[in-house]
């Protein structure tokens, strides 16, 4: 048998293509403006498509949002080992360096506003994600309350991450991402040592 044709098979290819385009040009524009200044006009020019098509393909701008933030963590997933700080570290502001923003996930996490369920799998993302593999090294290295200091370091980094792109701490945007990563692996080692004297 034949592999199906016609204008089923293109519409399906179209749509297919059309709800793509939708969640990258979210994942861009609430990476850099956050959920509550984007409309779903801007999402939709961005795509080349008209912003109602949200409502059809994922039901709303939250649950777009949620989708933008899902697919930011499984990029996440499959970036350096979190317990390697120094790595994670300059991976992560890469990234943000080369989107001139901090990304949706770090947007979700600091955001107050109407996507507080968003926000809520942001927090659960980073902290199975980075918080857990980082504690489990630190608790490797005998630190004191490896849960604690762990969950300071990634705070620390997503801090670095929304704040290096605006302009407030000149000193911070020149420095590679790999002196930063550096910068934090020496606290992390730092604390370690300290505890286990």
């Amino acid at each position: 048998m034949g592999v199906p044709s016609g204008p089923s098979r293109g519409r399906k290819r179209d749509a297919d293509a059309t709800r793509a385009a939708l969640l990258e040009a979210a994942r861009e524009l609430f990476g850099r403006h956050g959920y509550e200044a984007v409309t779903l006009r801007e999402i939709g020019e961005r795509a080349g498509a008209d912003g109602s098509l949200v409502a059809r393909y994922f039901g709303s701008k939250a649950a777009l949002y949620r989708s933008a933030v899902a697919e930011e963590s499984r990029e996440v997933a499959a970036s350096p080992e979190p317990a390697d700080l120094a790595s994670f570290t300059a991976y992560a502001l890469d990234r943000a360096d080369r989107r001139g923003a901090p990304g949706p996930l770090v947007q979700a996490l600091l955001s107050q506003g109407h996507a507080p369920e968003a926000r809520a799998s942001a927090a659960e993302e980073m902290r199975a994600r980075l918080v857990a593999p980082l504690a489990a090294r630190l608790a490797e290295e005998g630190a004191e309350d490896p849960k604690a200091r762990a969950e300071v370091l990634v705070s620390c980094l997503a801090g670095v991450i929304a704040l290096r792109s605006s302009g407030l701490f000149p000193h911070l945007a020149t420095l590679s991402p790999e002196t930063i990563g550096a910068m934090l692996e020496s606290a992390a080692l730092t604390q370690a040592a300290k505890t286990t004297k």
